[in-house]
């Protein structure tokens, strides 16, 4: 499955999982068989474990911070897919992560198409995101800077060059997302190609 699929973040989910079950009984494998045949864990035997513990850690770092993605349910999945009246269906995207300074950023659904960006963001807003328009002003320069070969300009001020631009959205329910993404027309040829660009880089912000 590849990423922008619906339920590629479970399936990603169940990889990591795997990963650690793997790493985890090869270290225990590595400490039993020290202590079994030396009765002790300094030997060379224990340099396997101690290797594996790092990418081990990685791997449980990288759980935690999926375990916070909640991705769409079968119905709304399908509600969109009804809703959303494309021909292309190329510009919709799903299970979309971005990293950023704080933390990640998790998108359930995310259309890209025609030079425009629309966001479904169904997380409570807390102390890192406290509103609709400081997630406006993040996604906005976390995404349109990072994916643009430019020199990064002080966020205050690309933000507020930006902050107001039409060619960004931010919806925080299905229903306001198929909303606004009918009123997104199918793309000139100018864009067909940036588009995908922009789909490409988007994949490589995040897990």
């Amino acid at each position: 499955m590849e990423k922008g699929q619906y339920g590629y973040i479970k399936k990603h989910k169940k990889k990591i999982i795997t990963s650690i079950i793997i790493l985890g009984v090869m270290i225990l494998t590595g400490v039993i068989l020290s202590l079994v045949m030396f009765k002790t864990t300094k030997t060379l035997i224990i340099i396997l474990p101690i290797l594996i513990s790092l990418p081990f850690a990685k791997q449980i770092v990288a759980l935690i911070m999926c375990s916070k993605f909640k991705p769409l349910t079968e119905e709304e999945h399908k509600k969109i897919e009804k809703g959303i009246h494309y021909e292309n269906r190329d510009g919709i995207l799903y299970d979309i992560s971005i990293s950023r300074y704080e933390g990640m950023m998790f998108f359930p659904a995310v259309i890209v198409r025609d030079g425009r960006m629309l966001f479904l963001y169904q997380e409570a807003f807390d102390k890192k995101i406290p509103d609709v328009e400081f997630l406006k002003k993040e996604k906005i320069y976390f995404t349109w800077i990072r994916c643009h070969p430019l020199p990064i300009p002080a966020k205050s001020a690309y933000v507020r060059q930006f902050s107001t631009h039409s060619r960004f959205r931010t919806a925080l329910t299905v229903d306001e997302f198929i909303k606004k993404a009918e009123t997104i027309k199918e793309p000139d040829e100018d864009y067909v190609v940036k588009d995908q660009s922009m789909r490409e880089k988007i994949f490589e912000l995040g897990v």
